[in-house]
């Protein structure tokens, strides 16, 4: 039996074949060259040839006809290899043939998959202009909640806003100056992951003041609404220490935190408030000293019951002091001490306010004391609750997955924070970031490679988001869309069509943002959709595969696990390669990106093993969600 005649009873046109004649074995019998030359491998298993088919064999040697479309057998990440494969049962003077015949389909399969999400981009689309209709309404009633009190308090209100740059100047220059110290380290390493966690603070500090400082009117009607949580104040002092460093380090003062050991070590709280007042005191006190420092400490005043206490706090600075006529005003909004004005030290006297009253939202107390020359001493106590232990479960495993793994976001803003707080939120999820900072920077990145996502400010200095994407979609390339997301201070009277997040925002509303706007199929975990494809929902082909997959996924997962172990990067990539197309069988998008990742940066002569054992880890995770899976579909069958 010779191959070639294959060949002319199945083409009827002009494509990339190959047939290869197998015995029931799968060994090869003969095979034509058209896309490759295997005159040297007659008599060769063709599970040595494509180490994937091992996972399928008994499937083809027991169907009368298998198909696995589009296998990846691509060699490098810049050349995708995708190949569509066919087996056939045969039978000649007796004897029983398997032929095997592969279509090379090139980028057929990525056209296919993008015309099957049309339908549900267009449908998220329209879901979205509806919400954004809801936020235009939304914010036209809030303009118009403003414009009335804007009206009954116009001449408070417009001296309000020309000088709220003083509640916006300490965590700003707290974000800045940590900034500084990160870039001017030659080679940080430990203090990094401090330096980060403390801009986060920073940067929830400044989201607090935007959403509630800006309306000074809903502070004194005690609108605001407490969070409760646990919270230590040791790691609070840590990350105000930090945060402080810059400025006391240029006026050469100290910054000292004194904790009673009879505080309790777990306190329950607003630690977000907690953290404000004192960075509204710290940057006072800081402000009016020259020389010596200022001293915090915290004593237990009273225990209410066995988990509510009363905490005492005292400021206690070394600065210029107030008499008592100033005394009596300093917690009214924009007062300056005497001859100190704001020109010369930098503050509108808003701060002070601002604490008082978080400090009675809180049911607590708050008195200052000073002298001339000496210093001030602020003194103020909330009722807090406490716990006395903490318990961990240590046999809680984290199963939380990063269902963006390796797609790819660009960033473009022009404030260096905002960039950093995005990029390190996106890539927590797993996406690989690159951050631009302008708009004309973002349109030539934009359109030189593709992106899943595309988060843009609206104001930039040299060409606005809203513009960048404009002209993106009209020189776009690419055949996937890319996803686009705004981040602004303000949309203003400005007409857009895709999702917006107003500045200061969290992450989860990030997460959400995202989580609605991706496509299902490039987060998929699991699924069933790709094996009803491939087996014409035959219930008996789907349970071999799903037996299949279930029995080969752990054993090719702890192969990896050795291979990491061994340092042994050629073993690490076959053993990738092999699991990588079933992980696509398997409707496992997310585990096939993690993996392709995995099996090109496990070869060469710098490889971060540490990396490619936390991708392990992750892939682990995604094996056992869709292993759980299939379990379920198994027995509900």
């Amino acid at each position: 039996m010779n191959v070639l005649s294959y060949k002319q009873k199945y083409l009827s046109e002009q494509s990339h074949y190959q047939f290869i004649l197998l015995d029931e074995d799968l060994n090869i019998l003969d095979s034509c060259n058209t896309l490759w030359s295997y005159a040297n491998k007659i008599r060769k298993n063709i599970v040595d040839i494509f180490p994937f088919i091992e996972n399928l064999k008994e499937a083809i040697q027991l169907q009368s006809e298998v198909f696995i479309p589009s296998i990846d057998l691509a060699l490098s990440k810049d050349k995708p290899a995708i190949y569509d494969f066919f087996f056939m049962k045969e039978k000649d003077a007796g004897r029983n043939f398997i032929l095997c015949i592969i279509k090379d389909v090139g980028q057929a399969s990525k056209f296919i998959i993008e015309h099957q999400q049309e339908a549900r981009l267009a449908m998220l689309e329209n879901e979205y202009l509806e919400l954004q209709n809801k936020n235009y309404q939304l914010e036209n009633t809030l303009l118009q909640i403003r414009n009335r009190e804007l009206q009954k308090n116009k001449e408070l209100k417009n001296l309000f806003f020309s000088k709220i740059s003083h509640e916006l100047r300490s965590p700003v220059n707290g974000i800045l100056g940590l900034s500084q110290v990160i870039l001017e380290q030659e080679n940080p390493q430990g203090e990094t992951k401090a330096y980060i966690e403390s801009i986060y603070t920073a940067a929830k500090h400044l989201r607090v003041i935007l959403d509630d400082i800006l309306d000074i009117s809903k502070l004194e009607a005690g609108n605001i609404v407490l969070n409760k949580a646990n919270f230590q104040l040791n790691a609070i002092f840590q990350h105000l220490q930090l945060n402080f460093l810059h400025i006391l380090e240029q006026k050469k003062l100290t910054l000292h935190f004194q904790v009673d050991e009879n505080v309790p070590t777990y306190l329950i709280g607003d630690e977000v408030r907690l953290t404000q007042i004192f960075y509204n005191l710290l940057s006072n006190a800081i402000k009016f000293t020259e020389k010596g420092g200022v001293f915090v400490k915290v004593v237990l005043e009273s225990k209410i019951s066995e988990n509510k206490c009363i905490i005492r706090f005292q400021v206690r600075d070394t600065g210029v002091g107030m008499r008592e006529d100033q005394i009596i005003k300093i917690f009214d909004p924009y007062e300056q001490i005497g001859e100190h004005s704001y020109q010369s030290l930098g503050g509108t006297g808003l701060g002070l306010s601002v604490v008082k009253q978080l400090v009675e939202l809180q049911k607590g107390t708050i008195d200052v004391e000073s002298v001339v020359g000496e210093g001030t001493i602020f003194v103020f106590s909330l009722p807090l609750e406490y716990q006395k232990d903490i318990k961990t479960n240590e046999n809680n495993i984290d199963k939380t997955i990063k269902k963006f793994y390796g797609l790819k976001a660009l960033i473009a803003d022009d404030s260096a924070i905002s960039r950093l707080y995005t990029k390190k939120i996106l890539e927590e999820q797993g996406f690989i970031v690159q951050t631009t900072e302008s708009g004309s920077q973002a349109l030539e990145a934009i359109l030189q490679e593709y992106y899943d996502l595309f988060i843009t400010d609206l104001k930039m200095p040299d060409m606005d988001g809203d513009m960048v994407v404009e002209k993106f979609l009209l020189q776009n390339k690419y055949d996937q869309k890319t996803a686009i997301v705004f981040a602004t201070g303000s949309i203003g009277l400005r007409k857009i069509n895709y999702p917006a997040l107003l500045k200061p925002f969290g992450q989860e509303q990030l997460y959400k943002a995202i989580e609605n706007i991706i496509p299902e199929e490039k987060k998929q975990v699991y699924g069933l959709e790709y094996l009803f494809k491939i087996t014409d929902n035959n219930q008996e082909f789907m349970q071999d595969m799903m037996d299949s997959f279930i029995k080969a996924a752990p054993e090719d997962m702890n192969r990896i696990a050795d291979t990491i172990a061994l340092r042994d990067g050629e073993g690490l990539h076959k053993a990738v390669h092999k699991l990588k197309p079933i992980a696509t069988i398997m409707g496992n998008n997310v585990l096939a990106r993690l993996l392709h990742i995995m099996e090109f940066s496990c070869l060469g002569e710098h490889v971060n093993w540490g990396k490619l054992q936390e991708q392990s880890q992750e892939a682990l995770k995604l094996i056992q969600i869709s292993l759980d899976f299939f379990l379920t579909q198994q027995k509900s069958r």
